[in-house]
């Protein structure tokens, strides 16, 4: 339970900056504005976000979780930082379908993360092998990965097993840990009595009675985040920081018999919720708002055709946010840079896109672009505002960057704009 807020803090907080959703006479579509009828209005949501610590050049870093763990672990990479989840040991590791190797590392559910981290930290934990499921033909899978790696027989999957604990076991080195949530619907394999990771084509045909469907709530949840906690407490860093996040990546199908709208509502609902909870537990947690970022972005910026995938714009969005956070490396500025349409929709002549950002921070600002055999040019200045190009030709990418000053110091912001060709003339 959240502890009660006294009617002084009660009072500021209702005056604070962001604490306002609609004010009368309030300008709907002012780039600097704090409501949040304002800034909803915004393509990328830029939520406020006041961490309450902050990663050092020297942290370690590990990230367990769904796939926006993966891309944390390769932003970081990108700020030169100490990634212990993204180990070497891996890149040997076939992959199945040309996918990224290390996505066999994603945890999708609670019970998955503290199982990983239980056999890897608690000498008194042992793995259960006999979890294992055998496909026949000399073939096994371990259903506490993700099924990203091409199957092998039982020696190399336990040798997998042993190599994925080893690496897990250096979660105990790192100051920053990142947990990312993603589903509730959890398998439980009653022969073994564990919950697994995922489960493959073929397992329930192949053991119709070995599985069953859990629809895990709150207290389960919570209960193994709290478990998590005392495992990092006991085994882990002295000052270990953990910051929670739920993804956005909706649910691929359900098993629940809702309509699945319906069930990753529940799901992404109940996780969100959990998160809050842990956090005001514990002053070492810390939630991290991916999943509001991308739900009150737009639609239409936002996903990928699928409508599950979130597009790589957005990614590298909430990954910028996330550094200027979070990361004491680089600069904390309220800044935003969005092209709208983008893509420019094709036809004759060069396309139009209106660029238009806000950087509050930085009065010095100034936006530069590149591409379509242009090379980086000043295209605009200012804290803020809104200039039409239109100069997108079909087939090119234009980056557009913002940078703190005309001497391009620091980029605080970057935007890709594209121009698909037109599409063939059928009858």
């Amino acid at each position: 339970m959240l502890n009660p807020i006294t009617p002084a803090q009660a009072k500021r907080n209702f005056v604070s900056l962001y604490s306002r959703w609609h004010q009368k006479d309030a300008l709907p579509s002012e780039l600097s504005g704090t409501l949040a009828s304002q800034r909803l209005r915004e393509p990328l949501f830029m939520p406020a976000i006041s961490p309450r610590f902050k990663m050092q050049r020297e942290d370690k870093i590990f990230a367990i979780g769904s796939c926006f763990a993966r891309g944390v672990e390769l932003a970081l990479i990108g700020q030169k930082m100490d990634v212990l989840s993204k180990a070497a040991e891996f890149d040997s590791f076939p992959s199945m379908n040309g996918e990224l190797a290390l996505g066999f590392t994603n945890k999708y559910n609670t019970f998955s993360m503290y199982n990983e981290l239980r056999w890897a930290l608690d000498p008194a934990a042992e793995f259960p092998r006999h979890s294992l499921v055998d496909l026949g033909n000399g073939i096994f899978y371990d259903p506490h990965t993700n099924p990203a790696l091409q199957l092998a027989g039982l020696e190399e999957t336990i040798h997998r097993r042993e190599i994925m604990q080893m690496v897990s076991r250096r979660i105990s080195q790192c100051r920053v840990v990142i947990i990312t949530l993603g589903l509730v619907e959890v398998w439980r394999d009653k022969i073994a009595n564990v919950f697994v990771n995922r489960l493959i084509p073929g397992m329930l045909s192949n053991y119709p009675d070995r599985y069953e469907l859990h629809l895990t709530n709150f207290v389960e949840n919570l209960s193994n985040l709290e478990r998590i906690h005392g495992l990092l407490s006991q085994f882990g860093h002295q000052d270990v920081q953990i910051v929670a996040t739920v993804s956005p990546v909706p649910l691929q199908a359900t098993f629940s018999g809702e309509d699945v709208v319906i069930a990753n509502t529940y799901s992404k609902s109940l996780l969100r919720a959990v998160s809050q909870e842990w956090a005001a537990a514990h002053k070492n947690v810390h939630y991290f708002p991916s999943y509001e970022i991308v739900q009150n972005s737009d639609r239409s910026l936002t996903w990928e055709e699928d409508m599950r995938h979130v597009k790589g714009e957005v990614v590298r969005h909430i990954m910028g946010l996330f550094l200027r956070n979070y990361f004491s490396g680089l600069p904390v500025t309220s800044s935003k840079l969005y092209a709208s349409p983008n893509p420019v929709p094709p036809g004759v002549g060069p396309g139009k896109t209106i660029i238009s950002w806000s950087s509050h921070a930085t009065p010095d600002a100034a936006i530069y672009v590149s591409g379509g055999g242009i090379e980086e040019a000043l295209f605009a200045r200012g804290a803020h505002g809104s200039q039409e190009a239109s100069f997108i030709e079909t087939g090119a990418t234009y980056e557009f960057s913002l940078y703190t000053n005309r001497d391009r110091d620091s980029r605080v912001a970057q935007i890709s704009v594209t121009r698909p060709p037109v599409g063939p003339v059928t009858s």
